[in-house]
């Protein structure tokens, strides 16, 4: 079995930190680490537009993009089958976020992270859906999560995805100057008409992000995603780090440690393999013979857990 750790690996500036409160309240983690090998496979994630975990996902469904830009394939991939419109050749979603301006910065949270109600998230989709009314683009579909928008055929332009974003501030990865003026301008009015909506005036009084901004993203078409091959692997993901790594908040990062130190010992098997998802990076470990353990120091593992590219 495969296990998928989402958010396993820290950057690298503060791998080096993590090794000692690693060995303290994730036993079971570093013991995998000292007998298991490890292959990385490094990423330009800029050139992906996408994170390692979502490029996994789309070799998974043997998505293949010809110039390299992977985000394209997001959009087919997470399209649900119940939306019963004709699909445009080339499929893009909308989601919801919140994005949180700074003094110099901007940064991403995504819907999942929102705690958004089916109501809320309805109620915005149908208001986007009233606005492009008057645009060149248009909301085909929409449920609770996600939504449909054709932006006609002549679109192409290389969208990252909003986990990519909401991987460091938004100025790292995207500049409003590569959309069409006209989806900027609709995009913009978007945000004003939800900015005192009374969804996000009652949010905001509870205590909750608001849902201030829609992220577009895709691309790719429906054609270019195939069948899951047949795989020896069957998989279990754990998502315990994964927002605290996304947001590098690595004081949570570390105080989760011993939870997914328990949710690892719980699954452990001598026939599992360990695959870790980084910010740049996919380590997958594979247990090593048994008498290797006499030729390995039980710290070498360190010497690839703090690597930078």
């Amino acid at each position: 079995m495969d296990i998928l750790i989402l958010g396993a690996l820290p950057h690298h500036l503060m791998a080096k930190e993590s090794e000692a409160y690693l060995e303290k309240q994730a036993p079971f983690l570093t013991h995998l680490l000292q007998t298991h090998q490890a292959q990385t496979e490094w990423f330009d994630i800029e050139t992906l537009g996408c994170t390692p975990y979502e490029y996994y996902q789309l070799k998974q469904v043997a998505y293949h993009s010809q110039d390299g830009f992977y985000a394209r394939g997001l959009a087919p991939l997470r399209c649900p089958a119940h939306f019963n419109t004709a699909l445009p050749k080339n499929l893009y979603l909308m989601t919801l976020c919140h994005i949180e301006v700074g003094l110099n910065h901007a940064s991403l949270y995504l819907q999942e992270e929102l705690n958004i109600p089916a109501n809320e998230s309805t109620a915005l989709f149908e208001q986007a859906k009233t606005l492009f009314e008057n645009t060149p683009f248009s909301l085909l579909s929409y449920d609770a999560d996600t939504a449909l928008i054709d932006l006609g055929n002549n679109f192409d332009y290389p969208l990252p995805s909003p986990a990519l974003l909401a991987t460091g501030y938004i100025n790292d990865w995207y500049r409003p100057q590569i959309l069409p003026r006209t989806l900027q301008n609709s995009l913009n009015e978007l945000q004003m008409s939800w900015y005192d909506h009374p969804i996000n005036v009652a949010r905001q009084s509870r205590g909750e992000k608001a849902i201030n901004s829609a992220w577009i993203y895709g691309g790719a078409s429906k054609a270019d995603i195939k069948t899951i091959s047949p795989t020896t692997h069957d998989s279990i993901t754990l998502d315990t780090l994964f927002f605290s790594h996304l947001h590098q908040d690595w004081g949570s990062w570390l105080a989760q440690l011993n939870n997914i130190d328990q949710q690892l010992k719980s699954l452990h098997s001598a026939q599992n393999r360990y695959i870790f998802f980084g910010f740049d990076r996919i380590t997958t470990l594979t247990p090593l013979p048994w008498w290797h353990k006499f030729l390995t120091r039980k710290d070498q593992w360190k010497q690839w857990w703090s690597l930078s590219k």
